[in-house]
């Protein structure tokens, strides 16, 4: 209890003039929260120095990476977090693995600047935007079911764009919807590279189905 009688006195109070600590209604908003509610909420999530905007059991974006964030993600929504840090504990270098893809996205700010949620979200976008090598279609021939997903995949993608080259966004298949950041440390040792230099913001995405 509080020197005013408040039982339960706010940790933190926000302004919802402030972009970097409001989340509109539909994302949990600040108007519509306890107060003392702010977007790193601490209790709401399994990873509370990740943005709740990001982790996996927190999101509410369900974002259709065949599209860039600008056009997939809500306007309002992009504005009001797009440029908030990803991370409480800011940081200059993130890196994103997954188990439905081969590479890996490494997240630099430039100097005197952070990785923000934007950052997140349009690494992971251009990454895909990318050609598949021949060298990584070379290991899918062996894989029946994952070649014909990602001709699949492409074919459909075709037919909307006037590039015919495979993407590496093919290789998502039907599964193209961004589903959040988690952590797995069993299986960001096993994907590290030998000899490379570890990440201590390593992060695994999910996808799902639109």
């Amino acid at each position: 209890m509080d020197p005013y009688g408040n039982p339960y006195p706010p940790r933190w109070y926000p302004t919802p003039y402030n972009p970097s600590v409001y989340l509109p209604p539909q994302y949990g908003g600040a108007y519509h929260q306890p107060s003392g509610w702010h977007p790193f909420d601490r209790t709401q999530s399994k990873y509370p120095n990740l943005h709740t905007a990001l982790a996996a059991d927190t999101t509410h974006i369900r974002y259709d990476l065949r599209k860039s964030p600008r056009d997939g993600i809500l306007l309002t929504t992009y504005q009001q977090i797009g440029f908030t840090p990803a991370l409480v504990n800011s940081t200059y270098e993130l890196r994103i693995i997954s188990k439905a893809f081969p590479w890996t996205v490494d997240i630099r700010a430039p100097a005197g600047s952070i990785v923000t949620c934007a950052s997140v979200f349009e690494a992971i976008y251009s990454m895909l935007q990318e050609p598949i090598a021949d060298s990584e279609w070379g290991i899918v021939v062996h894989e029946k079911t994952k070649k014909e997903g990602i001709e699949k995949a492409a074919k459909a993608r075709q037919e909307k764009e006037k590039d015919k080259r495979l993407k590496r966004i093919d290789w998502l298949g039907d599964t193209t919807a961004f589903k959040g950041l988690e952590r797995d440390e069993d299986f960001e040792k096993k994907r590290l590279l030998p000899g490379s230099q570890a990440c201590a913001e390593t992060w695994v995405v999910k996808f799902g189905k639109p």
